[in-house]
């Protein structure tokens, strides 16, 4: 018994650990392309996604579009997000950063509620899944937003998307 717990030790001890990226430090070959990213969304707001690198940590972001199921509903968010690496993929051809920041979300109705324009402030709170080979990638993120213009209000927007990097 004693000789089978060492031999499971001595195999364990032989591998090496995946070094993570230390905040600040570079992160080298996570993804192709560029640092603007365009693609499409799902989700609160649904229509066009956009993000821009600033360096390996710091990024912000755009999206443009309406809600789902909401007639003539119009949406524009930025945030400015900063990025985790706390997720080891054990394959160095993915990884899988996790994300957080603040922004505003600035939302109109122009079929249903025509006069009215809502401004608010969000947390946004997300994983991206980056491919070391090509210049995508796949994201999923939430937002509460408090709404402070217009009618004291929140919400809970949720996205789903993907952008290709130029």
């Amino acid at each position: 018994m004693l000789a089978l717990l060492l031999m499971f030790s001595l195999d364990a001890a032989a591998q090496s650990a995946v070094p993570t990226p230390r905040w600040g430090q570079p992160v080298k070959n996570e993804r192709q392309g560029g640092p603007l990213g365009l693609g499409v969304a799902m989700g609160a707001p649904s229509g066009l996604s956009g993000k821009v690198w600033i360096g390996d940590w710091m990024a912000t972001q755009f999206s443009v579009g309406g809600d789902m199921g909401w007639l003539g509903d119009l949406s524009v968010t930025g945030d400015y997000v900063f990025h985790i690496r706390p997720l080891n993929t054990n394959n160095p051809e993915y990884s899988v950063p996790l994300y957080g920041g603040l922004g505003v979300n600035l939302a109109t109705n122009t079929v249903l509620l025509q006069d009215s324009i809502w401004v608010g402030i969000r947390a946004v709170f997300g994983a991206t899944v980056l491919v070391k080979a090509l210049p995508v990638d796949l994201y999923l993120e939430t937002a509460p937003t408090f709404y402070v213009v217009d009618e004291p209000s929140w919400a809970v927007d949720g996205q789903m998307g993907v952008r290709y990097y130029f």
